[in-house]
């Protein structure tokens, strides 16, 4: 997406600034008006208020302020202000926008949820801004209109490995975290509290109750680079690993997610994701 650029602004307001940014999320106040949160390139988060949103089809029709959209934005940024003014936006034809499959938005989502816990207002977010394109890029155009087979929950897990390491918790998954043991095959064990990869050996002398995950899944998730071909997991593993690096999200963060509770009512039942 293009750079921003500033115009004249009228009698003293600060200038608009045309921004890039995904929506996160969105509150209606009132009859009219909405409260959303912007994930941009240059500011980090945003919140913005919307003026008649609700009513203008002209300046955000086309579901421009929906969680998962990608557009452009006019924003006026008050210096000292957590919130801005956001004026309009305008249709940016290869952004994406979130699956109707409600399985897969739920994959989406989480991914929204997770740059409104671990981005910080008006901080830069180039990596995460780009790497959160991708990946709802990769939902949308890759796999819209089927049922979220396991490809696309390995693209969720990709991203949730790529953006864990970018906001800084990123964990050793080729080693035991207390006796730096090599991982291999076999069963290893991963501590829910602390979160860490530990060997059978050293988990016995934290507790023997500690969950299980398979080696090999752990290399597969070390391997991870990027999104362009990411590995697909098979359904065994993907029960590992989504727990897993759920419970590592919700300890940084000190709370836990809606959407992953949401996927996995899904998943027990397709037919109620049919349905909504």
């Amino acid at each position: 997406m293009g750079p921003r650029f500033r115009r004249d602004s009228p009698q003293g307001n600060p200038p608009a600034e045309r921004l890039a940014a995904v929506v996160l999320s969105r509150d209606e106040v009132g009859e009219a008006d909405v409260v959303a949160t912007f994930l941009t390139r240059e500011r980090g988060l945003l919140a913005g208020f919307a003026k008649n949103a609700q009513k203008s089809r002209i300046r955000f029709g086309g579901g421009l302020l929906s969680p998962g959209t990608a557009a452009y934005y006019y924003f006026r940024i008050r210096a000292n202000s957590d919130l801005c003014f956001v004026e309009r936006g305008e249709i940016h034809p290869p952004a994406p926008t979130l699956p109707a499959d409600a399985r897969l938005r739920a994959l989406a989502s989480f991914g929204l949820e997770l740059c409104r816990a671990f981005e910080t207002h008006q901080n830069p977010a180039t990596l995460s801004f780009e790497l959160l394109v991708r990946y709802l890029s990769a939902l949308s155009k890759r796999h819209s209109g089927v049922p979220p087979a396991l490809s696309a929950r390995s693209v969720s897990v990709a991203f949730q490995k790529l953006y864990l390491e970018l906001a800084g918790f990123g964990l050793k998954l080729s080693s035991c975290a207390d006796c730096l043991r090599e991982v291999g095959p076999g069963p290893w064990r991963w501590d829910s509290q602390d979160p860490k990869i530990l060997c059978d050996a050293c988990a016995e002398r934290v507790t023997p109750s500690l969950p299980r995950v398979e080696g090999s899944l752990l290399l597969k998730l070390a391997e991870i680079r990027d999104l362009k071909n990411p590995a697909t997991f098979a359904e065994e593993e993907l029960l590992q690993a989504e727990p897993f690096l759920e419970r590592v999200f919700s300890i940084q963060a000190g709370r836990s997610f809606k959407s992953p509770r949401a996927l996995r009512s899904y998943l027990r039942d397709p037919a109620q994701a049919s349905q909504t």
